[in-house]
């Protein structure tokens, strides 16, 4: 946007900058300050300073600067005759908070002093903080001649706070979610896993006896997504992330999202054909992508048009979205909705936890944050603006990856009978251990439950005939990644799955190399993930 001819609504506000650079002296509009001797040194200590000031004349209508001093030209971008004769609003936009305004103007009336902190405006339509100070400046009779107004660009302060207030925020959100996550997807994991036990048992014919077991599964899959949403705006899930072209995920999305957003939105897709490669968390990039539709649809009370595109981007080092997006390569993602946009007052808290515009009980407000959460945890950025012609727009940036698409090995339809394999489960929570014996030997498994690490090597001693070991993570003593990491080296004909609701400091670097199930988990998704590790080329012995 450039600014051209900024609007010309507002009262009286100043910006500013430090600078190192001048340029030729401004002429001082008419009428001309009085030659006195003070007024000389005044207007001269004005120029000559490296900080940018304005005087502004009150007994002209409208109180018009009939001053500038070079720093403060170079910090707008404004030449002097741009500025000199007007009013300090036209440094002002549609951010400029209009409180801060009226707190300047208030303290001219009384001709007293004000420092203030305003978003402003540079020619070229960016936007700066500005520290402002405005001083009446009184003749030697003691009648009020001008006001005089310093400014500082405290931008790069401003981000460092926020910096800041985002980092406790994210410790705060951290800290209360991974205390909760663990125990909480346990409980969880027992209501969902005898949800799909019962919904097994039920007579079909039994209407009110299904509609209820379906109505237990369905808040607690409600929960289980609320808890998943909090750890990835704190950062804190576990990303399982791989080698992807996003073409090609967003090809796999297709169905999904076309039943999202329903038959009143009409999708549209204009992918790069060239697309780079990036890391990705397919489960958490399927997750994000279903948030911002979502969101989008809801936008568009259900009609409209959504546009996907993706793209190949190289940012520079300075000048990237919102500061916080390092320069380099980067796969781009964007979403495009014709709805009504986002109120510029809210704008900026689209990301927040728990802030949403939907009636109670339609939203959580944790959809977006989860979205900002996992590209900031995936070492890219989310951010949304509105368009010029109607609709906002949300874009996720991706670092470039190179190397060789990863692609599964295993047919999914291959992946859905069960089997009669040997499994070693390891779970410290009974309620939990006996839940999952009860799915996998419904799934005709045999299955042998013991509720630590130490106890499972004593069996694995004993008899090593097993082809899977499903661990719990989180336990006392010996945690579930130190106990794969046993039995894949003393045992490697025995594969490993490992299970967690919550894993900070467990998970680490040498997890990665396992495969992993979230809990609450689903009795067909356990079956899919068993079936995924013990069917994989070379897992059969």
């Amino acid at each position: 946007m450039n600014r051209q001819d900024p609007p010309e609504g507002g009262v009286d506000t100043i910006d500013a900058a430090e600078t190192d650079r001048f340029s030729p002296t401004p002429p001082i509009a008419d009428p001309a300050p009085p030659a006195s001797a003070p007024h000389d040194i005044f207007f001269a200590a004005v120029q000559t300073t490296r900080m940018p000031m304005v005087v502004c004349d009150p007994h002209q209508p409208d109180c018009p600067i009939i001053f500038c001093n070079e720093a403060f030209t170079f910090m707008t971008g404004y030449a002097d005759r741009e500025i000199v004769g007007r009013n300090c609003r036209f440094l002002q936009g549609p951010e400029t908070d209009m409180g801060s305004v009226a707190q300047v103007r208030a303290a001219i009336e009384r001709q007293e002093e004000v420092a203030v902190e305003l978003l402003n405006y540079r020619k070229n339509g960016s936007t700066f903080w500005n520290a402002l100070f405005v001083s009446p400046v009184y003749g030697v009779d003691g009648k009020l001649l001008y006001f005089f107004a310093s400014q500082l660009d405290i931008s790069r302060r401003r981000e460092a706070e926020e910096a800041l207030h985002e980092a406790q925020k994210m410790e705060a959100v951290g800290k209360l979610t991974g205390g909760i996550a663990h125990d909480f997807n346990n409980l969880l994991q027992v209501i969902q896993g005898y949800a799909d036990i019962l919904d097994a048992k039920v007579d079909p014919a039994d209407r009110p006896a299904k509609r209820a077991v379906e109505a237990i599964a369905m808040a607690a899959n409600r929960g289980a997504t609320l808890t998943q949403q909090l750890l990835a705006f704190a950062r804190k899930q576990e990303l399982r992330d791989r080698l992807l072209n996003l073409n090609s995920l967003m090809e796999d999305f297709r169905p999904i999202v076309d039943k999202t957003v329903g038959d009143g939105v009409r999708i549209r897709r204009a992918f790069e054909p060239n697309l780079w490669n990036c890391r990705v968390d397919p489960v958490q990039a399927e997750m994000a992508l279903l948030n911002i539709l979502a969101n989008a649809r809801d936008a568009m009370d259900g009609r409209g048009e959504i546009i996907i595109t993706t793209r190949n981007a190289v940012l520079p080092e300075v000048n990237v979205p919102e500061q916080k997006l390092n320069g380099g390569q980067y796969v781009v993602l964007s979403i495009v909705d014709t709805g009504p946009g986002i109120p510029a007052n809210i704008v900026d808290k689209i990301f927040d936890p728990f802030f949403t515009t939907k009636d109670i009980g339609k939203g959580t407000g944790l959809g977006l944050a989860m979205v900002y959460g996992f590209m900031r945890q995936s070492g890219g950025l989310a951010t949304v603006v509105n368009r010029a012609g109607g609709g906002a727009e949300f874009t996720l940036y991706f670092p470039r990856s190179s190397g060789g698409v990863e692609r599964s090995a295993v047919d999914r339809n291959a992946r859905q009978a069960g089997g009669a394999e040997r499994i070693l489960m390891v779970e410290d929570q009974d309620e939990v251990g006996e839940l999952g014996r009860v799915l996998l030997e419904d799934l005709g498994y045999d299955v042998t439950l013991v509720n630590g690490g130490r106890a499972a090597l004593d069996v694995l001693a004993r008899d090593s005939d097993y082809r899977l070991l499903f661990t719990d993570i989180l336990m006392p003593g010996m945690n579930g990644v130190a106990l794969a990491q046993a039995v894949r080296r003393d045992y490697p004909h025995t594969q490993v799955l490992l299970t967690t609701g919550f894993a900070d400091e467990a998970i680490d670097e040498g997890s990665r190399s396992f495969e992993l199930i979230r809990k609450p988990y689903r009795r067909a998704e356990l079956n899919e993930r068993i079936r995924a590790v013990l069917d994989k080329p070379g897992a059969r012995t």
